[in-house]
């Protein structure tokens, strides 16, 4: 791989890994709040997405060392302060999921353009992984909407 091509890869590796880390620490909040006020499936829910973004940094990160990069870490995105609103927060993940598809989309199209089929590869496995976060907390936040306590008690409690 040029170095230009390279330098592509890596500037958008570098912003994804900002934007992961991001993710994993706006999860972990939730699920520090969910668990506080008694929501423990949706905290235990939260806690492995946390974890999940967290694998996703690493990966990140690894492959950024492994095409001669350093990692740089940028600002991010930080939890909101206040009490738990549900329905905020479930908006909020579902934007932060739908962010996160519309960019690995996009860091897809330049490994093609790259030619860097190793780190495609990888950005296609978090992709699912998102994808399937973001159909989770869109169900979420439908159920929430459509049937209120009745759905926040039998299966987020």
């Amino acid at each position: 791989m040029s170095a230009k091509k390279t330098n592509k890869v890596l500037e958008y590796l570098q912003s994804l890994h900002t934007a992961e880390i991001g993710a994993m620490g706006i999860y972990m909040d939730q699920h520090v709040r969910c668990s506080n006020v008694g929501l423990s499936k949706l905290a235990a829910m939260l806690k492995d997405d946390a974890a999940e973004e967290m694998h996703h940094a690493e990966e990140v990160a690894e492959r950024i060392l492994f095409l001669g990069g350093s990692l740089q870490y940028g600002k991010h995105d930080i939890p909101k302060t206040g009490p738990l609103d549900l329905p905020e927060m479930l908006k909020l993940d579902v934007e932060v999921e739908k962010y996160a598809i519309m960019q690995l989309n996009g860091g897809i199209r330049i490994c093609a353009d790259e030619a860097d089929n190793g780190t495609r590869l990888l950005l296609e496995h978090i992709l699912k992984e998102e994808e399937a976060h973001l159909k989770d907390y869109e169900t979420m936040l439908n159920h929430v909407g459509k049937y209120g306590d009745t759905y926040i008690v039998q299966h987020l409690l």
